[in-house]
């Protein structure tokens, strides 16, 4: 008992170390709000019955293992270094109750110091021969490790795994099905928490399909990642130059690159909450070097401009070009046909919708509009409108599967972070409001005429995506409106089967 006490109390000055430490690092109005967003991540995201409820059954295994892809080549690599050994067990264990057989494993120790992680390794590989196990002499660090892992693999597809994660037992089997059917370069899933011991499932991360401006501001892709060879080997693996954010630089330069990204939108890997993970107690280092990723990003696509990390999040500021904008004013009354006829008069380069009493945004917000609307794979951008007490009325519409559409975290406090944090950071939307939207003048096409404004809008906006223009919403433009005002709760034609490609969490069901 006294060694317990001893314990937690040492446990307890640890955690205010580290309390005061992130104080002192991001301040004391950001500390308490990650603080709030934790707590409800503990209490409101319990995603054990979900997980339950969605996992393959016994008769969907039996099925995949009877419908097997045998001609697709999977490499699992995981990096080792002083790991627990039931971690290792349990990722083990993972890879062996996989209903796809054609994979192997290979595990690169990065010179551990632990006897117990050594013989681990050595046990796992006597199990099954398609464990591979190599042991450095010197820990080369997360992207030295991984790609000595990488250099060990036969497989014509990679796919990155922590030492202390699991997969699903139909994880693999996914894979090799997507890349049967459509041989793109880089597939991902989605993924949701372990708690240390592995017994409850928290915070499911039900991901968009492929939106590059999400992956610009956070590397929303993370596990489980899978990449061709080829592809890997072209664009040189990680570089340990980015340790702390090294997937997230890996995955900007794979999906430059890649012909085909596929999103399996099904929660394949779960993620151990460790309280050493880098993510946690290296943010700084992380973000750093996150934002070295981002910025080297654009100037590889042609938009130079910097990326720096203010308040806990990757801001980017594109070179904006000289362009004219002209801000049109909309009736409340109108229509689609007021919408075409404002854009035909204009000679301006970029034309900014406001409708009703919608505030202009001031210099510096509609910079930032314009520097996402000068892309040439960019549409329409909207920004965070807000009402008087600073609630978001509009982030960006999300459309669901009967059509209904709906605006993201609405009723949301403007300095609240939302879902995963996306409330304060750049991302990709499906469909923008009337209130407020900025669209370059050679990208405008008429909208088509007879529904409200609001359903012509969303219908158009659904159309450019088809054509293969993206949509951006952008917090750092906050505009303001009145709340009477928001579109909200009506619905467009939507097609047989259809879910919103840039919709997350509990929309992207």
């Amino acid at each position: 008992m006294m060694r317990a006490g001893k314990s937690a109390g040492g446990t307890r000055v640890q955690w205010a170390e580290r309390v005061r430490a992130y104080v002192r690092m991001h301040g004391a109005g950001y500390t308490l709000h990650r603080a709030g967003e934790m707590l409800a991540a503990r209490v409101l995201l319990r995603d054990e019955w979900r997980f339950r409820r969605e996992k393959a059954s016994k008769r969907e295994l039996a099925t995949q293992r009877a419908h097997l892809f045998p001609n697709v080549r999977i490499s699992v690599v995981v990096p080792v270094f002083n790991t627990r050994p039931k971690f290792l067990r349990a990722l083990a264990d993972s890879l062996l109750a996989q209903t796809h057989g054609a994979w192997e494993a290979c595990l690169y120790d990065g010179g551990s110091t632990s006897a117990e992680t050594r013989k681990a390794l050595e046990a796992i590989a006597a199990r099954d021969s398609r464990f591979h196990i190599a042991f450095g002499a010197e820990n080369a660090g997360i992207s030295g490790n991984t790609n000595r892992a990488i250099k060990m693999a036969t497989g014509e597809y990679i796919a990155l795994c922590d030492h202390d994660d699991v997969l699903a037992p139909d994880a693999l089997w996914r894979i090799a099905e997507a890349i049967d059917a459509h041989h793109p370069d880089v597939l991902y899933t989605d993924e949701d928490k372990l708690t240390a011991h592995g017994a409850i499932h928290v915070d499911a991360h039900r991901k968009p399909d492929f939106c590059p401006d999400n992956l610009r501001s956070g590397n929303y892709i993370c596990h489980l990642s899978v990449i061709r060879r080829t592809l890997l080997d072209a664009i040189g693996g990680l570089r340990p130059a980015f340790d702390g954010s090294q997937d997230h630089d890996l995955m900007l330069r794979a999906c430059e690159r890649a012909d085909g990204v596929i999103h399996i939108p099904r929660v394949l890997y779960h993620w151990r909450t460790l309280r050493g993970s880098m993510s946690h107690t290296k943010l700084a280092v992380c973000l750093d070097a996150a934002a070295r990723a981002v910025e080297e990003s654009m100037r590889r696509n042609g938009f130079p401009g910097t990326c720096r990390v203010e308040d806990g999040v990757l801001r980017l500021r594109y070179d904006v070009g000289d362009f004219t904008v002209a801000a049109l004013r909309l009736a409340r009354d109108a229509s689609a046909a007021d919408v075409n006829r404002l854009a035909v008069d204009s000679s301006a380069d970029m034309l900014l919708f406001l409708w009703g009493d919608t505030a202009e945004p001031d210099a510096d917000g509609l910079r930032e509009m314009m520097m996402y609307a000068q892309r040439p794979d960019v549409c329409a951008v909207t920004p965070l409108v807000a009402d008087a007490r600073n609630r978001v009325l509009h982030a960006g519409y999300d459309i669901l599967p009967d059509g209904t559409v709906r605006s993201r975290n609405r009723g949301l406090p403007v300095s609240a972070g939302g879902w995963h944090g996306m409330n304060r950071t750049s991302y990709n939307v499906t469909a923008v409001s009337p209130m407020c939207f900025l669209v370059r003048r050679d990208a405008f096409v008429p909208l088509a005429e007879g529904n409200s404004l609001a359903v012509d809008l969303a219908q158009w906006c659904m159309a450019r995506m088809q054509e293969g223009m993206r949509h951006v919403y952008t917090p750092h433009c906050v505009v303001k409106a009145d709340a009477e005002s928001a579109f909200e709760g009506f619905r467009v034609q939507v097609p047989a089967g259809w879910y919103d490609p840039c919709a997350t969490g509990s929309k992207r069901a």
